[in-house]
């Protein structure tokens, strides 16, 4: 081929590419705003393999293989779409060298593995990506096929897809409920829902042998389990009709939600609710206007799918945000970098030993990029300036000296009667006072450091650089002096809040060990921060919290919650990983505009819950509380887990690692 021929080629190979990478960033933009509904990221091998335990193949030779049953990669998953469109600016070079093949002689053929009805590539997923971008229909490959024992895998099937059908494997192998009851059909759409099973059968077993007087293997509970209880229940969901408003959905769904359902009403109603009454709010529930209706009175605000309520009495944090921006505008161009990015040390399934050490390396980074100095103090300076009594709680107006010296003003509240050392509470007023965390002002905070006092905890609450009785020069103006010697507003923020709990810790009627932290809004995020890097704080309450480190275009209205540098080495999911094992509720409104984005943060990380075993730990609430915090719900998890928890020292361990 001549020069000039060469020449082209290269030319329309660079074009391609570049077709291709404005493809994946559409891809990835309309996945985000929930445009479409078509799986986005690529299966890992490696996850299918051992979710499924994959062991024995077989050479099936050379065959024309559909390439829309290709979906996954051995290695490279993270490098392409689902439908194999190029995430790495990096491989535009060998990406354009194997198009110009293709323009000139064509492709050699690849290497897959089967899997049911779909294939991974072992080698070539470059030629996967050219010839789907020149639209052919198959492409040559030699195969290897794996038997899966959990039926048939679709090319439109998901990795939790493949989750639930690795769990419901193992939940039969423990239950033994498909020889037992052979007629069984526990279908579970989500994963994480056959663990929580397995654990409900557990405490049943206990139960009996404790009723029995006499040892139960799991086996049988789970017979028992299944007459006494599941079948009753079920029976009693078909009854009510409310499978109908779950279309997609199962029995056995409907059972765990109810079952969910069920024990947040008791926990935040202080007495049992019957299932049928459960059932019947769900009902109620599910009736009203559901995410489709108010999806046509809302639009598409931000990358990560961002729908922007109208609901003209509630406050919308997102309201104001840049519209998603062009991919050939600078900020388009940087969120294509950030989305296409892996960050350095984000989860990768570490378990044990290297579990401990990747949580480690991330906190020590996040120190670093906070630019924080933290060390604990035996001796903290507390002086008291104004006692009160209110309401049977004594609350002490004080001033708590901060590592630098400043006089920090904050408010210290503790039952008049306390016979004995209790838990402690860190309240972060965030965005408010601490007037309005005390109970002398009203506000969204609902008192909440006052109401969980008179609930029976200690509870601390200080003032925030910038704010309140701090507020001389505004948080913000402190955070962008901060930067300039490497410090931010959230660092020093979180070291004032370290401060608050070494001096709770030297109290002699607070127990030093059952420390939580809780917020609202920004103080969330402050809670979620402080859980995520001091294990002293044994339990969270995080609530309405939403900002730049969950929503990237968050940043462009406000960053005093803005971790320099975080998505170069890790994501917020990961920092609400650092939490694990211990227990952390998240709380947000119902059907307000921030709740789908902290479900989808809180479901990336809420795996690791139940890959621990201790699913229990950690749960995602929508309140009717609207903006407001809920006390009543902080209270019952903090009594769950301080206060029922005698030894909190079990919450720093997994069950199972």
């Amino acid at each position: 081929m001549d020069e000039e021929v060469s020449g082209a080629v290269q030319a329309q190979a660079r074009e391609r590419w570049n077709q291709a990478r404005r493809q994946a960033f559409l891809q990835r933009l309309y996945g985000a705003l929930g445009l479409t509904k078509r799986p986005g990221e690529l299966l890992s091998f490696e996850t299918v393999q051992e979710k499924l335990r994959l062991t024995q193949n077989a050479y099936r030779g050379l065959h024309q293989v559909p390439l829309d049953q290709i979906v996954g990669s051995v290695g490279r998953y993270n490098d392409f779409t689902r439908t194999f469109l190029p995430l790495v600016e990096g491989d535009s070079w060998r990406w354009r060298r194997v198009a110009e093949l293709q323009f000139e002689t064509g492709l050699p053929p690849i290497e897959l593995y089967k899997v049911g009805d779909v294939y991974f590539v072992k080698d070539g997923n470059h030629r996967v990506s050219v010839a789907r971008q020149f639209d052919a229909p198959t492409i040559e490959a030699y195969v290897w096929e794996y038997e899966t024992p959990v039926g048939g895998i679709s090319p439109s099937m998901e990795v939790d897809d493949l989750i639930v059908k690795a769990e419901y494997r193992a939940f039969l192998d423990r239950t033994l409920l498909n020889r037992s009851h052979p007629e069984q059909n526990i279908v579970l759409t989500e994963p994480g829902m056959y663990p929580a099973l397995e654990l409900e059968i557990e405490i049943y077993r206990r139960n009996l042998e404790q009723i029995d007087g006499e040892p139960h293997t799991y086996e049988e509970a789970a017979a028992t389990w299944y007459d006494l209880v599941y079948t009753l229940a079920v029976d009693l969901i078909r009854e009510s009709g409310v499978l109908n408003l779950f279309p997609g959905r199962t029995e056995a769904d409907l059972y765990v939600w109810t079952a969910r359902h069920r024990k947040e009403l008791s926990e935040r109603y202080g007495e049992q609710v019957s299932l049928r009454d459960a059932v019947s709010q769900l009902v109620e529930a599910q009736q009203k206007p559901g995410p489709v209706e108010r999806m046509m009175h809302s639009v598409a605000s931000s990358v990560a799918g961002l729908v922007h309520s109208l609901t003209p009495e509630r406050h919308d944090p997102r309201e104001g945000l840049a519209p998603p921006p062009q991919d050939y505008e600078p900020l388009g161009k940087l969120l294509a970098q950030i989305n296409s990015a892996e960050p350095e040390i984000t989860y990768r399934g570490e378990r044990g030993e290297h579990w401990r050490q990747w949580r480690q390396a991330l906190r020590a980074q996040v120190w670093e990029l906070l630019g924080m100095y933290h060390e604990r103090a035996d001796d903290v300076k507390m002086t008291i300036i104004e006692p009160s009594l209110i309401s049977g709680v004594q609350r002490f107006k004080i001033t708590l000296t901060a590592a630098d010296g400043l006089e920090l003003p904050g408010y210290l509240m503790r039952p008049v009667k306390l016979d004995a050392p209790a838990p402690a509470l860190l309240v972060y007023p965030g965005h408010g006072t601490i007037r309005q965390t005390a109970g002398l002002e009203a506000s969204i905070h609902q008192a909440n450091a006052l109401a969980l006092a008179q609930a029976g905890f200690v509870t601390l609450t200080i003032e925030a650089r910038g704010m309140g009785e701090l507020a001389q020069v505004d948080h913000i103006a402190l955070d962008n002096v901060a930067r300039l010697v490497g410090r931010t507003w959230l660092g020093m923020t979180l070291e004032d809040g370290l401060r608050a709990i070494d001096y709770l810790q030297t109290r002699p009627d607070v127990r030093s060990s059952h420390i939580g932290v809780t917020g609202l809004g920004l103080g969330g995020g402050l809670a979620l921060f402080t859980a995520a890097l001091d294990e002293r704080v044994r339990a969270a309450v995080i609530q309405n919290y939403f900002g730049g480190n969950m929503e990237p275009m968050a940043v462009l209205g406000h960053g005093c919650d803005f971790i320099p540098y975080l998505r170069r080495y890790a994501e917020l999911s990961d920092i609400a990983r650092l939490i694990t094992p211990r227990p952390a509720l998240y709380a947000y409104p119902r059907n307000h505009a921030i709740t789908r984005v902290a479900r989808e943060f809180f479901d990336r990380m809420r795996p690791l819950y139940e890959i621990f075993l201790c699913p229990d730990r950690t749960r995602f609430v929508e309140h009717d509380r609207n903006d407001n915090y809920d006390g009543a719900l902080a209270a019952a998890w903090f009594e769950r887990w301080l206060i029922e928890e005698e030894d909190t020292s079990v919450l720093l361990v997994p069950p199972r690692e």
